[in-house]
């Protein structure tokens, strides 16, 4: 397979593909969400399962679509209701990606890390994986986390390497460059979280991330701009060519990709990952195009 170095490649390799996915989506009864996975369903990449309000969602103002075999609504008017629905529908089998509506990040993290009724595994780490297309990039890049884990520990650093790393791989690159992300490529021993960095490399060198190309500590221009990186004269088989960006915490992950959407025109899409089936858990500040990129993310992985 190709690798994908695109939203619009990753599109086109999934219509050929031709195989529709199960949505359920948790509390379908806003603008952006629908019209998503409306286009989602129309480029034929999912079957969706609208669960909320059917009065809601069916008015003219929030959802106009034609009538599809595609397009299932389930009354279900109570948001706490409709997110368990949802989960459940995924966890039984019914559907393959669960995705959130209208519904507070609180009541579904609730029902997916619910022990007996829920998504997430014990012991099983979850963690927010995003793929960013950035304009002047000549590829996509994966970064983590942008939202979910504040100050991740070693083996939560561990697991998001290891999540980016498959999600790379399921986009056709088979040997992805890994970059530790901090202000500098010097590894400063005061900071708290660089004896995980120091302990990953170890890591990495002994064989536990498989066949990839990891540096770190480095900064964002030796990971992603070959022509600044190489004025620092830093030698590093990551340079210029990162595919996955690891964040020291999320604050930092949150403000990269926040800063490059919003004043370098970048588009994301990103989901949870560790749940059995993947989440896309967009914020409602998220575009219509960002949902569906997220929605189509999620497609590549099931």
């Amino acid at each position: 397979m190709k690798s994908i170095s695109s939203f619009a490649e990753l599109t086109s390799h999934l219509q050929s593909v031709n195989n529709r996915k199960r949505l359920a989506v948790a509390n379908a009864v806003d603008s952006h969400t629908l019209d998503a996975v409306l286009m989602a369903v129309e480029k034929g990449l999912v079957e969706a399962y609208l669960i909320g309000d059917v009065a809601a969602i069916e008015s003219p103002e929030l959802f106009e679509h034609n009538p599809s075999p595609y397009i299932h609504i389930i009354d279900m008017p109570d948001v706490k209701q409709a997110t368990l629905e949802a989960v459940r529908m995924v966890r039984e089998g019914e559907a393959d990606i669960l995705m959130k509506g209208l519904v507070n990040t609180d009541i579904i993290l609730r029902a997916i890390l619910d022990k007996e009724k829920g998504l997430l595994p014990p012991g099983r780490v979850m963690t927010y994986n995003a793929a960013l297309e950035i304009p002047g990039y000549h590829k996509l890049v994966f970064f983590s986390d942008p939202a979910v884990i504040p100050s991740p520990s070693l083996e939560q650093r561990t697991a998001m390497i290891k999540y980016a790393i498959n999600s790379a791989r399921k986009f056709g690159i088979e040997h992805p460059k890994v970059a530790l992300i901090h202000a500098t490529e010097v590894a400063n021993p005061k900071i708290h979280y660089m004896q995980d960095y120091l302990d990953i490399m170890d890591a990495w060198r002994k064989g536990e991330f498989g066949d990839v190309i990891m540096d770190g500590p480095l900064d964002v221009f030796l990971a992603l701009d070959k022509e600044r990186g190489s004025i620092k004269n830093v030698p590093t088989p990551v340079l210029g060519d990162a595919d996955i960006l690891i964040f020291p915490n999320f604050e930092a992950a949150n403000v990269f990709y926040k800063g490059v959407s919003l004043f370098g025109g970048a588009e994301m899409g990103g989901l949870l990952q560790g749940p059995d089936k993947p989440v896309v858990m967009t914020s409602r500040s998220e575009s219509v195009q960002s949902k569906f990129y997220s929605i189509a993310i999620a497609c590549i992985l099931v």
